[in-house]
């Protein structure tokens, strides 16, 4: 609950996307893979300058909201991420959003128009070691599997910047 300025109680609102209790968005060492997905089945991400601004707010704002990042991947109709709060209280669900609304008003900068990503997102609570490697692989390989590279190295807009718990 929280309490307004006229001090009724009001219900807690949840954020639009949340599926999970908000406590695991925002426990340290919880690990998440979401998968955004770009407005309207739209293409946005053909442009090399667009990738690239997007992917340095993407890392910008993982510093900024005290967030591991994993692995990435910016496909031309997608992000997959693998993120995981620094410390308690770091919510995941906060920095995809605050991810979003900057790399959208960044995009219009770029020659886009309108939005630029769906409201809502897949996410997926990681269970085990095994898994989050399974994860980072598909996500380095989906650039491979769409035939873009040969093989994940020569993809730039993907990467693992934080080491893997």
């Amino acid at each position: 609950m929280v309490v307004d300025r006229q001090h009724r109680r009001t219900p807690y609102i949840r954020p639009r996307n949340q599926r999970l209790g908000r406590e695991l968005y925002a426990t340290a060492g919880h690990v998440c893979f979401f998968t955004i997905g770009a407005h309207a089945r739209t293409v946005p991400f053909t442009s090399p300058q667009l990738k690239d601004v997007t992917i340095a707010i993407l890392l910008a704002e993982r510093e900024r909201m005290g967030m591991e990042l994993y692995a990435y991947c910016l496909m031309p109709d997608h992000l997959h991420i693998l993120v995981s709060p620094k410390k308690q209280g770091c919510c995941m669900l906060a920095f995809v959003d605050q991810f979003k609304g900057k790399s959208t008003n960044a995009s219009w900068q770029h020659g886009w128009q309108g939005k630029l990503w769906q409201k809502r997102s897949y996410d997926h609570l990681v269970r085990s070691p095994e898994e989050l490697l399974s994860i980072a692989t598909y996500i380095l390989d989906n650039p491979v599997r769409d035939g873009l590279v040969e093989t994940y190295d020569d993809y730039r807009w993907a990467g693992m910047p934080d080491p893997m718990p």
